[in-house]
């Protein structure tokens, strides 16, 4: 009944016209594009066709060197969650039993899924649970999406309007400025970045969907945190995948601003909800959206290695000392580095 088939350009026209109805900004070619364009990996997009050729399930995945130098599979990097596409529950079960053939066929160590709404059963299949994505309902008035936060939240939202401390743009014309920023900020939390042109390749293949977000200083007109947002018309969500702020700015309350600016920006454009990102249970990132009145959803990051004994990919905990000496090695090694090493990370 189904196939299992790679994906080629002859397909694209029909691949996309089944992420964009029924997946997200994420299914799409255009972000393999992006990812083929500035890491390098090799893509194995697979589709699931029934008797008569039409796509009925669609399973994005690349193929790269983890850190360990092993060749994996994942679906998909630098995307925080990522569930298989599908019309069908029987298209969806294709395309899962299909995984341990395409690892077979390709020699990969191992394939890791990133799932939210689909869970699955097996052997050879492990699971880390720890990381939640946060989505905060979008309605039609602004005051009653700020109604869902804290008291304190919706204080500290009032009083950086009161003291007009920052403006906002969406001019791209502040990417550069924005990178500085997210380079800066990334470097403290111990990550490496990746370079300019990832961001900019957004604006190349997705210019109808993609948006920077900047605050800047009124005194001084700096820019001084961002955030790149991506709209997803299939699902009415606005995606926050990509930001940062200058933490010397914290007691202006800059971050309350930048997310309740993208929050307005989601109500102009039609969206449903904002999408807040991935944060680890109990982290400082998770307390902060919870006070938005976002709600956590559980994603769930499953490994096939057949059993193989091969390790996924690894913890935050086995990478802390990975992470505090990237803090203070010199910026004239980590920018070159980070720029190399970030395609082996698969963040």
């Amino acid at each position: 009944m189904f196939r299992c088939v790679a994906y080629t350009d002859a397909m694209k026209e029909q691949w996309d016209k089944f992420a964009w109805s029924k997946g997200t900004v994420f299914h799409t070619i255009a972000f393999r594009h992006i990812l083929t364009g500035t890491f390098g990996y090799s893509c194995i997009y697979q589709a699931i066709v029934d008797m008569d050729d039409r796509v009925r399930a669609i399973m994005p995945l690349v193929t790269g060197r983890n850190l360990g130098l092993k060749k994996v599979g994942v679906s998909l990097p630098f995307v925080n969650y990522m569930d298989i596409c599908a019309d069908s529950e029987e298209a969806l079960h294709y395309a899962i039993d299909s995984i341990p053939e395409l690892k077979s066929r390709h020699g990969l160590g191992y394939i890791e899924l990133r799932l939210k709404e689909q869970t699955l059963d097996g052997s050879g299949w492990n699971v880390q649970d720890h990381n939640y994505t946060f989505e905060l309902s979008l309605a039609d008035e602004e005051d009653r999406v700020l109604a869902l936060s804290s008291g304190s939240n919706r204080n500290h939202v009032r009083k950086v309007y009161k003291n007009d401390w920052f403006g906002v743009s969406f001019d791209p014309g502040h990417l550069d400025d924005f990178y500085n920023v997210y380079v800066r900020r990334m470097k403290q939390l111990g990550s490496p970045s990746p370079d300019i042109s990832f961001f900019r390749k957004f604006f190349e293949f997705l210019p109808d969907h993609t948006h920077l977000l900047t605050v800047l200083d009124k005194q001084s007109g700096a820019v001084v945190g961002g955030m790149l947002l991506l709209t997803s018309p299939s699902n009415s969500t606005l995606y926050y995948p990509y930001g940062a702020n200058l933490t010397e700015y914290n007691n202006k309350y800059l971050n309350n601003f930048m997310y309740w600016e993208a929050v307005r920006f989601g109500i102009r454009h039609g969206m449903s909800r904002l999408d807040l990102g991935r944060s680890p249970a109990g982290s400082g990132t998770y307390k902060y959206k919870e006070q938005w009145g976002a709600k956590p959803e559980q994603l769930r990051y499953y490994v096939y290695d057949g059993g193989a004994g091969q390790s996924g990919p690894p913890d935050k905990q086995s990478l802390s000392l990975f992470v505090e000496l990237w803090k203070k090695t010199p910026d004239f090694v980590t920018s070159p580095v980070g720029k190399r090493l970030i395609k082996y990370v698969f963040p």
